[in-house]
């Protein structure tokens, strides 16, 4: 029988718990790592100390010369161009000749429109005439019936006394009748005569209506200038035909040119509470001509976000369609303060960086900017913002509220 090698089972036991002990022996004994404090890094940043100030904002665009007075003349009646004496770029003084319209068809107009109004004025003249002869006419006839009928009284006196005929007294009942039909139409004719005064008059106020727009039509052929000015733009040529109210030119007076400035709205709505509490509006362009507020927009520009301003001037304007820049200074802001442009993130935040290194976000409003010494200025104004607050002017991309800083500047 084979005997169980208890022998080599135990040695096996002791090479296996050998290799663990030493294995814990070298865990125990291997060298340890020191634990360091770990210093945060600091990014190297400028400041400014800032102060609260009272400051005008200023606001720098790019406005267009327009003139809202320009007109496009246009013909009052179908005709032809008799004459063509401007060209576009023409200037011309108020009065001046500028084209000249075919003026026959306006003259027959107007001389048929007096000859009616003449023939209605005379029939209002004989209808006068006429109502004082009838009514001298009527008094004849009333005194006559009056006699007519004391003839029949003294006939029927008679008639009782048989000293006349019965065909004496017919006769004269009849004559009063007769006269009694005369008197009735005159008075009919007398009833009827303020009517027809009143057709007469009205056809009159109609003809004389006639007559002064034939008079305008035949005026119209002679294309004038309405002030002092310059031809813009000429539609037509001499000897073309014209249909009513066909543009025939363009012309821009001198007077009226105003500035057309987009503003953003913020700024819109600052120019529009000065206008209505009367606050002056420093303006100028970049040519020194000072310019004066005038009117703002009430509607906001589509797709831009921006108001329309207006701005006229005490200087002679260049010609419409030229672009000018300007320069408004706004009305002066209490508790402003002043910064240079890469300090303002996401359009309305700076970075107060305090007392231990840190940055802190804070909200601000933009009132606008100004020119600076170097660069452009934006103003800005936050209730959280105290004298002698330091603000973060780098251009930081990794800026965050909570990081750490080092002020090098």
């Amino acid at each position: 029988m084979r005997q169980f090698p208890f022998k080599s089972v135990a040695a096996g036991l002791v090479i296996f718990s050998t290799g663990i002990l030493g294995f814990i022996q070298l865990t125990q004994s291997k060298p340890k790592a020191e634990v360091r404090e770990t210093i945060p890094s600091a990014w190297r940043v400028s400041a400014q100390q800032v102060f609260l100030q009272t400051v005008s904002p200023v606001f720098n665009g790019f406005g267009s010369v327009q003139n809202p007075d320009t007109q496009t003349l246009k013909a009052r009646i179908s005709t032809d161009v008799a004459g063509l004496y401007a060209r576009e770029g023409t200037r011309a003084g108020v009065g001046q000749l500028l084209m000249e319209l075919d003026a026959t068809d306006a003259e027959i107009k107007l001389s048929h429109a007096k000859a009616n109004l003449a023939d209605a004025q005379a029939g209002l003249i004989a209808l006068n005439a006429t109502e004082i002869k009838d009514k001298e006419a009527l008094d004849l006839d009333l005194e006559t019936l009056n006699i007519l009928t004391q003839k029949v009284t003294r006939i029927l006196d008679l008639k009782k006394r048989n000293l006349t005929s019965e065909q004496d007294l017919d006769t004269a009942r009849q004559a009063v009748v007769i006269q009694k039909l005369q008197i009735n139409r005159r008075e009919l004719a007398l009833a009827t005569v303020e009517s027809q005064r009143t057709q007469l008059v009205t056809t009159i106020q109609r003809f004389e209506t006639e007559v002064r727009a034939a008079t305008r039509d035949l005026e119209s052929t002679q294309v004038r200038a309405p002030a002092d000015g310059q031809i813009i733009g000429v539609d037509v040529v001499s000897g073309d035909r014209v249909q009513a109210n066909q543009n025939l030119l363009t012309f821009a007076p001198d007077s009226g040119r105003e500035i057309r400035v987009q503003v953003p709205t913020f700024v819109g709505l600052m120019l529009s509470n000065a206008l209505s509490t009367q606050t002056p509006v420093i303006a100028s362009t970049d040519r020194g001509e000072a310019l004066q507020l005038n009117r703002v927009s009430g509607a906001v520009r589509d797709n831009t976000g921006s108001i329309d301003a207006f701005f006229v001037s005490n200087a002679q304007l260049p010609p419409t369609g030229s672009i000018l820049a300007v320069s408004i200074q706004l009305v002066a802001e209490p508790s402003v303060v002043v910064l240079p442009t890469d300090a303002v993130y996401g359009g309305n935040f700076v970075y107060r960086i305090t007392s231990d290194n840190t940055l802190e976000a804070v909200k601000v409003e933009r009132l606008g900017q100004r020119p600076g010494i170097t660069n452009t200025e934006i103003l800005v104004r936050s209730p959280n913002i105290q004298d002698g607050d330091q603000i973060l002017v780098s251009r930081l991309p990794a800026a965050v509220t909570g990081l750490k800083v080092e002020i090098i500047q």
